[in-house]
């Protein structure tokens, strides 16, 4: 890229080398192309080579392109200039630049000086250390952590009260699951600091020397701090609100002094918090009621003042909250937990220590630890160089550190360190799109640096500097309009961490585009169940999305193509954003495929559990081990391979036993030969290669690539087989070379169900649903900004124990006695400050998503019965949006509302509501507001206005034959596919063999516990099972004496086929009756018996409805006895009913149809006609036969 071809800001930004340099680069101004260039003008004004650079990037991938970038910038010149040795030299030595991310660089440093570290434990690391990957590194963790526990355990036994308290203050002492999930969380938030253990003494220290006030803990200014900003401004909600009633007498009169009333006690806490906690406490006391209004005509004023009261109540009881407790018992609480608090410090510390060592005992280290042992060689303990550090920093004319807004302390110890303290490094970053706080991002770094630097135009010779690109390169004016207005009225420095001025907006840069008209739009869909139905939120977004999609396909909206023209949007240039899409995906995805639209939800797929990756798994298994079956057969069943159930069926019949390898080994066809053979090579292969190596080998030698790329959606599946090779690449540069060690891995991993997280680089075509953080660094012709209206998390409550890396630890007070808790002001204060930097990470999260669009920005929210919300929101909205609104929003949807309800466009929502923001202004031309009704009876269209929409709706009568129709094959369909001879009329066991079966419905009582069971014995249920399985295992000889039935129970509740229970509920006489019957006598003397007999075969579904007859169904079920006579069979069904002799006859009745059943099935299966069919009652010893 020519000089010619920048701006003046980016050109300025190039030539600039007099010391430190700080950028502050929006989204797409071209700041790679900058980097690129002033490596460049290096080259040219100072005849520097290109690895007199040390750049770092913060992913692997950025670092590939950046390098891609500079060979293609490079060849170019080259082209250009071909006599320029000097550029000739380049071509070298660019594949040789220190390009690399922060762990690269420490990596490389580590292997060459790794001898100069201290040992650890008595051991030291080696120059061929390995990192460990995720899932081996928890491994290790959890097992030092078990250690660290069992050692904190045997303290408290020897009397350790501190670590007493910790474990009540956890968990009660009833179980460490807490504790164990506390220390490695706090362990974690403390790697982004270079000296973690020192940070521990220091905070346990100061659990020791707790202040006399609270105004002099950082817990306490924390608080009232907090008070008094937030008290301030609902304090001028309610000023506001009593100006804009001024001109309504009634409404003023009725309402004013009880306004200004609360209003000057919120103001209160301004003059308290000079004095001090209790007086804090002392501000706020309820407020009279507010005056009646009577009459017509004032209802915008009122409700807009009625809803400004409800929320500024509310909040002041918020506010009020923590002044409950006073002073003294506040440092009570604090004094209380402290032991507890140094017990918990005590614990990570040491837990660090045995996790430390246990890696080093490996000759191993995780990505932190690569950071924290480059500290160690780089820096001295005053923060000085080390001579190393010195040495290094003489290598590189500059340190050129991109995405400077991720970085965190222990990174930025380490630039410094190499950077002549500071001198020559080149930074660059937008901190409005930093979004990893949770991989321990500190974007207050870069704000600091920002604030404290002078701008270049003025700063002195050699004075750190900054300067800002702000001219946008990728989006059209109306997607920067919008997101400018929107973020100038919601970001600041009090809620955003940095105020979104002129100096941040984004200016249009993107002259290029063909002239077009453009809409950024907000469709805000109120969901509104009727008495007969409720909606869905989720999938009322989603069919509001896919509508809109299939609009813009059909009307052929048009995007600007590869050659500068325009050409119709196709599904590909379409993506839907979302936080975290995993939950709505199936809305969504369900939602397209509805209106026809290609869809790839590839954040959702299961890498593993696609068919070509299990395949080539199975193949290096089997590879490495043939002997293990299920592998085996996966890969000859597979494309691959191709043999059919058949064949394989055919090869198991030589060999019945053992592994199924023998079996192969065994049969002589060509198709098995020419597998065993390949199998051989790939073996011998294994021995000689390295895994990553094999495995390319085996994509090569079996076409892996070429045939699963001809199946359906053949890109894809390429792609996720180049995704698994560049994954076995990093397990082997990762210390794992051998395909024993990979393999195994990996199936651990599996077996656990964490399986890494690997996404293949090709999508598979489509619309694409992906997360907000995964669209970062990437653009999009078409977005679709949706699942506004989801709530931010805030788990700030839900722990016992907070961490802060800042301030530290903050806990509840637990009284063991008494079993409660309660609340301190440390963990108030940091839940306040947490929540407060949640929630300017979601205010960044949805720049970086706004800023997506290259040509057209669609954003919808949805909310189940918003009425009263909306009216809230109105009545709070103002230019720009006051921080503590902002703060207390709980959805990216209410701050894009705060902002735009503001704006004429939002007109139907002032019509609404019936409420409307004092100031109204225009907001940014192509700005569409606009509000749609789901349910009771409309239907939100996205394809065109509602009143478009009704006058195009076609007048439809209905068809009066279709209405008339009836389905003639209704007993059919309500035929059960499958069922028992129970079903017909029986009992519990039949349904027990049946799964899937559908059973008839009933009415079930529900099972009574069990101590209700031991004291009034069996249910008549339980009791008929149980002398069923009497029945099933009693000795047909058995004599017919109580002895010896009680003998057979006790030998069956040995074995365990019967419990206590069951053998004391047996029924002995019935029993004893049953054996001297003359049943029981042709029993014995048959010559076969047959007990408890499961069968299962298709019948004619007239058994179960004659109106089904010549449908087909499964009948299943279990006769009790079946034994053979000279005539045939006898089938025979034992019954517990409660029934007399007299009875026994009608009741059997009941039972024909059942025990027809049981003899169609087995004269069916046996091939011998059933003679009899008999009913034993034990009740009254009758036998019914039927």
């Amino acid at each position: 890229m020519a000089k010619e071809e920048l701006t003046t800001e980016q050109l300025k930004t190039v030539e600039d080398r007099d010391g430190r340099l700080l950028v502050s680069a929006a989204a797409g101004s071209g700041k790679t192309k900058v980097l690129v260039e002033r490596v460049f003008d290096y080259m040219a004004e100072e005849r520097c080579h290109i690895d007199d650079f040390l750049i770092i990037t913060f992913t692997r991938a950025a670092a590939a392109e950046l390098r891609t970038k500079l060979a293609a910038e490079l060849a170019r010149r080259v082209a250009e200039d071909p006599e320029n040795g000097h550029l000739r030299q380049q071509m070298f030595r660019v594949y040789q630049a220190d390009i690399k991310t922060v762990d690269g660089f420490c990596a490389g440093l580590l292997r060459e000086h790794i001898h100069l570290l201290e040992p650890v434990a008595g051991r030291s690391l080696t120059p061929d250390f390995r990192i460990l990957d995720e899932a081996e590194a928890d491994a290790l963790k959890e097992r030092a952590l078990a250690d660290t526990l069992e050692a904190f355990y045997q303290r408290i036994e020897q009397g350790d009260e501190g670590g007493r308290l910790l474990a009540d203050t956890l968990g009660f002492g009833r179980d460490d699951r807490t504790l164990a999930e506390l220390v490695p969380e706090l362990h974690g938030k403390l790697q982004s600091h270079p000296y973690p253990d020192r940070w521990m003494e220091k905070a346990a220290e100061s659990w020791s020397d707790l202040p006399e006030r609270l105004s002099d803990s950082v817990y306490g200014r924390t608080i009232m701090e907090d008070t008094v900003r937030r008290a301030g401004y609902w304090a001028g909600q309610l000023e506001r609100a009593v100006e804009e009633m001024a001109d309504c007498e009634k409404v003023y009169k009725a309402y004013a002094e009880r306004f200004l009333e609360a209003a000057a006690m919120l103001r209160g806490y301004e003059t308290a918090a000079q004095e001090g906690w209790d007086a804090m406490g002392r501000v706020w006391s309820k407020p009279g009621r507010l005056g009646s209004v009577r009459g017509e005509g004032y209802e915008e004023i009122k409700n807009a003042a009625q809803a400004v009261w409800k929320r500024c109540k509310a909040e002041a009881e918020k506010l009020a909250a923590p002044y409950q407790t006073t002073e003294t018992e506040a440092l009570d609480d604090l004094r209380a937990i402290a032991p507890a608090m140094r017990a918990l410090l005590h614990l990570t510390e040491a837990f660090d220590r045995r996790f430390r060592a246990e890696k080093v005992r490996r000759n191993a280290m995780d990505f932190s630890d690569q950071e924290h042992y480059a500290v160690q060689l780089l820096v001295r303990p005053d923060g000085t160089p080390t001579e190393l550090g010195e040495q290094v920093s003489q290598r590189y004319r500059e340190i050129m550190v991109d995405e400077y807004q991720d970085t965190n302390e222990v990174q930025n110890w380490i630039f410094r360190a190499i950077s002549r303290r500071g001198e020559n490094i080149f930074t660059v970053g937008d901190v409005k799109q930093s979004i990893y706080r949770f991989r321990l991002a500190e974007p207050k770094i870069f704000l600091g640096e920002f604030r404290a630097y002078a701008d270049a135009e003025k700063a002195q010779p050699g004075q750190p500097r900054r300067r800002v690109l702000s001219r946008n390169f990728r989006s059209r004016r109306e997607v920067l309009d919008a997101t400018n207005f929107v973020f100038a009225a919601i970001m600041s420095r009090e809620m955003g961490e940095l105020d979104y001025t002129e100096e941040q907006y984004l200016h249009f840069g993107a002259t290029y585009y063909p002239e077009a008209a453009r809409e950024v739009e907000l469709h805000y869909l109120s969901v509104e169940d009727t008495k007969d139905e409720r909606f869905d939120p989720v999938e009322a977004e989603a069919r509001f999305v896919a509508r809109r999609i299939r609009r813009m396909l059909d009307e052929g909206f048009t995007v600007r193509g590869a050659d500068g023209g325009m050409r119709p949007v196709e599904p590909e240039d379409i993506v839907i954003l979302m936080r975290s899409p995993s939950a709505r995906l199936a809305a969504f995805t369900a939602a397209l495929e509805r209106e026809g639209i290609p869809c790839d939800g590839g954040e959702s797929e299961d890498f593993f559990a696609a068919m070509e990756v299990a395949v080539v798994l199975s193949l290096l298994e089997i590879v490495d081990n043939p002997r293990q079956d299920v592998p085996l057969i996966a890969v000859l069943r597979s494309p691959l391979v191709g043999m059919s159930a058949d064949r394989l069926a055919e090869i198991r019949a030589l060999q019945p036993e053992g592994d199924y390898y023998e079996a192969l080994r065994r049969d002589e066809s060509a198709d098995t030969q020419a597998f065993l053979t390949l199998l051989e090579e790939l073996r011998q292969a294994a021995r000689e290669m390295s895994a990553d190596k094999l495995l390319w080998y085996i994509y090569d030698r079996c076409r892996v690539q070429a045939i699963f790329g001809a199946m359906e959606d053949g890109g894809a599946r390429q792609a996720r087989l180049t995704a698994l090779y560049d994954y076995v690449q990093r397990l082997v540069q990762g210390g794992r070379t051998g395909l024993f060690d990979c393999v195994s891995h990996l199936r651990q991993l599996l077996e656990k169900d964490s399986a890494p997280d690997i996404t293949a680089a090709q999508a598979a075509g489509g619309v694409r649903i992906m997360s907000v953080h995964r669209s970062k660094g990437l653009e999009f012709p078409v977005v679709f900004l949706a699942d506004l209206n989801r709530k931010f998390k805030n788990q700030s409550t839900d722990s016992a124990v907070l961490v802060h890396p800042q301030l530290g630890v903050g806990a509840e007070r637990v009284e063991r006695e008494r079993r409660l808790r309660y609340v301190t002001v440390s963990k108030t204060a940091l839940a306040l400050t947490l929540e407060r930097e949640a929630k300017a990470e979601e205010l960044r999260i949805l720049y970086v998503a706004m800023t997506r669009a290259q040509e057209k920005l669609i954003m919808v929210c949805s909310r189940r019965n918003p009425g009263k919300h909306l009216e809230e929101l109105c009545a709070m909205a103002a230019l720009p949006v006051p921080p503590e609104a902002v703060a207390a929003a709980e959805r990216p949807g209410d701050w894009l509302l705060l902002a735009l309800l503001n704006t004429r466009q939002a007109g139907e929502f002032h019509a609404e509501t019936g409420v409307r923001p004092a100031v109204l202004a225009d907001g940014p031309e192509g700005l569409v507001v606009r509000l749609h009704h789901i349910g009771g009876g409309e239907d939100g269209d996205a394809a065109a206005p509602a009143e478009e929409t009704a006058a195009q709706a076609p007048d439809v009568q209905p068809d009066e034959a279709a209405l008339a129709f009836r389905y003639g094959h209704n007993a059919a369909a309500a035929t059960p596919s499958k069922v028992t001879a129970t079903q017909l009329k029986g009992r519990a066991i039949d349904q027990e063999i049946a799964e899937g079966t559908l059973s008839p419905r009933r009415t079930a009582a529900p099972e009574k516990p069990r101590f209700m069971q031991e004291k009034h014995g069996l249910t008549g249920a339980e009791r008929g099972t149980t002398m069923h399985l009497m029945m099933q295992f009693l000795p047909a000889d058995t004599a017919a004496e109580p002895e010896a039935v009680k003998a057979v129970a006790e030998t069956l509740t040995a074995r365990r086929l019967l419990t206590p229970e069951q053998a004391a509920a047996l029924d002995i006489p019935a029993l004893v009756r049953f054996l001297a019957s003359p049943l029981a006598e042709r029993i014995r003397r048959a010559p076969q018996v047959w007990r408890e007999y499961r069968f299962a075969l298709l019948t004619d579904a007239a058994i179960y409805d004659p109106a089904a007859a010549g449908e087909e169904m499964l009948l299943q079920g279990v006769a009790d006895c079946v034994f053979q006579t000279p005539e045939g069979l006898a089938v025979v069904d034992f019954k517990t009913d409660r029934v007399t002799a007299a009875e026994a006859p009608q009741r059997a009745e009941a039972y024909r149809t059942q025990l027809d059943a049981y003899a169609g099935a087995l004269e069916r299966i046996l091939e011998r006609p059933v003679r009899e069919r008999i009913l034993y009652f034990f009740a009254c010893g009758e036998e019914i036969s039927l």
